[in-house]
């Protein structure tokens, strides 16, 4: 790999994983605590943590949008940047 190639694929694995964390701990956070503290509070419903189905397509939704972000992200610093 070329030093330019090698520098362009550092950058990318870096937005990805700015992303792929950020949402991860947003995703935890609403669903483990916003989300059942506000069902709780508004509909006095028992804490109930989500479902296997429903955290295997949360998880599936923060690697999607990550990969998502993380691309538009590096390739709008890249045509900013003239690179």
């Amino acid at each position: 790999m070329r030093p330019k190639t090698s520098f362009e694929l550092f950058r990318w694995t870096y937005y990805f994983l700015f992303w792929f964390i950020g949402m991860g701990v947003s995703v935890v956070i609403i669903e483990l605590a916003v989300g059942p503290a506000l069902q709780w509070l508004f509909h006095d419903t028992s804490y109930q943590l989500p479902t296997w189905n429903r955290a295997g397509r949360m998880a599936v939704f923060v690697v999607l949008f990550s990969f998502f972000a993380g691309t538009v992200t590096w390739f709008s610093e890249k045509k900013r940047t003239g690179r």
